[in-house]
């Protein structure tokens, strides 16, 4: 298969270097500034991981060139319903790590169990690298809404911090006057971001048309 990736930066080359030691091929790099044009790459698919800024307007461009995109990017969601309505294909995560998918699906238990002590109030912390752009992250905003979703109503109060070598922390906390209780989801490495993006891209690959997320990438395979 051959890839395009637009934004080459620690995630993109985290995500060429899965699909080079699979035998893809990366026909397109593309770093800021440069000029480009989908229709010259003859790629197949496209991995976007570039800014909150520039994410959907890249991607758009790639759908009118007929071809899918994976969007890395996070921070953009508020303009979701173009993509919607572009009748292309794409797949877009806050975060492709399937450890963070699994911590969003405790969180739902852990959520139902707490809501019944009121002495505890919920809060959120995360920590990402100084590189990292949107704040607080597209994780933390949607561990929030999936808190949300199992009767929490008050405002969850969320904490970002950015900091060197940091690749990513989430720490879901209920805390008391006499205790705290921490669900939390450390990545090591961005390897789990990487195999993920990939996972997703091969997957897009089967679909026609239509816009995806982890939810129907992990309800399918597992």
């Amino acid at each position: 298969m051959k890839l395009a990736i637009i934004g080459y930066g620690k995630m993109g080359q985290a995500v060429a270097k899965v699909a080079l030691d699979s035998g893809w091929s990366i026909v397109a790099k593309v770093k800021k500034g440069d000029a480009w044009n989908p229709n010259d790459w003859g790629a197949d698919i496209v991995f976007e991981s570039t800014s909150p800024r520039s994410a959907v307007d890249n991607s758009m461009r790639c759908i009118k060139a007929g071809l899918p995109v994976v969007i890395g990017t996070t921070g953009w969601h508020s303009r979701l319903s173009e993509l919607e309505h572009s009748g292309g294909l794409v797949f877009y995560a806050t975060n492709f790590s399937i450890g963070i998918h699994l911590m969003n699906n405790i969180s739902k238990y852990m959520t139902r169990v707490m809501t019944q002590f009121s002495e505890y109030n919920v809060s959120i912390k995360e920590e990402h690298h100084t590189q990292k752009l949107d704040s607080p992250s597209g994780t933390a905003l949607t561990l929030s809404e999936v808190v949300k979703a199992e009767g929490v109503e008050k405002e969850i109060e969320i904490s970002a911090s950015r900091k060197d070598d940091v690749v990513g922390s989430h720490e879901l906390c209920w805390v008391s006057e006499v205790d705290e209780l921490v669900l939390r989801h450390q990545a090591i490495s961005r390897q789990g971001f990487a195999l993920g993006a990939f996972q997703a891209l091969n997957w897009l690959l089967e679909k026609d048309s239509g816009v995806f997320t982890m939810n129907d990438l992990i309800t399918e395979i597992r």
